[in-house]
């Protein structure tokens, strides 16, 4: 699901664990679309599936790509050495599906995609917002740890790193298993799957691992 910064060992050596703080640095988020295009739901449900991004091999509606970047400040003292600061920040890309404003459509075809992608941005959104969280967690736990030396005072605050994002794999899965429900109701894709003579598999996916220095959330069809 949804990782803080991922499996254990491929991710720590991906990190870039700086000396000296960067406190006052803010998240960023940087919204992406992709067009679609048809005359019908079922037309425009087709060209998320054929445009939209991929995620861990699958196809996705939307999906949430994190970028971290890990910064710490070690201070010795008295023998022992202490991380004085410890700070995640994060670089957030959001992807969505947009309407072709190249063509027409009729009124209440846009207005049930529009609310479509208010649920997809709503969906990434809480994503980015559960990161956000995780790495706030992981900050106020990480500062302040102490051992005989300062390297492994960084890997003991790394391995807190890591105990954070096993719980926040959990609250990905959990968000997501309650999401799945709302998708399979949601008003447009019934309309767009009216027709289909067997319904592809809908899902609501966890994230899927890709590479060890970023993470992707998505909202998927598998």
């Amino acid at each position: 699901m949804n990782s803080l910064l991922g499996a254990a060992g491929a991710i720590l050596a991906a990190l870039i664990f700086c000396l000296g703080s960067q406190a006052g640095a803010q998240p960023s988020t940087n919204y992406v679309h992709y067009v679609v295009a048809g005359t019908s739901a079922q037309g425009l449900f087709e060209s998320m599936l054929n445009n939209g991004p991929r995620v861990g091999g699958g196809k996705a509606y939307a999906s949430t790509r994190m970028d971290p970047n890990l910064s710490a400040s070690t201070l010795k003292s008295g023998g022992q050495c202490r991380v004085a600061s410890f700070k995640m920040n994060m670089t957030f890309t959001i992807r969505l599906p947009k309407l072709d404003e190249a063509r027409k459509f009729e009124p209440a075809l846009r207005s049930s995609f529009e609310r479509f992608y208010a649920f997809a941005r709503r969906h990434e959104e809480t994503h980015r917002r559960i990161w956000l969280e995780c790495a706030a967690e992981a900050e106020t736990l990480a500062t302040g740890v102490a051992a005989a030396s300062c390297t492994e005072a960084e890997a003991r605050s790394l391995k807190i790193v890591e105990e954070v994002s096993r719980r926040c794999d959990r609250r990905h899965a959990e968000f997501d298993a309650g999401e799945q429900k709302q998708l399979s109701k949601h008003p447009f894709l019934r309309q767009a799957m009216f027709r289909w003579p067997a319904p592809p598999d809908q899902a609501l996916a966890s994230s899927k691992h890709q590479l060890s220095d970023f993470r992707q959330g998505a909202l998927a069809s598998q």
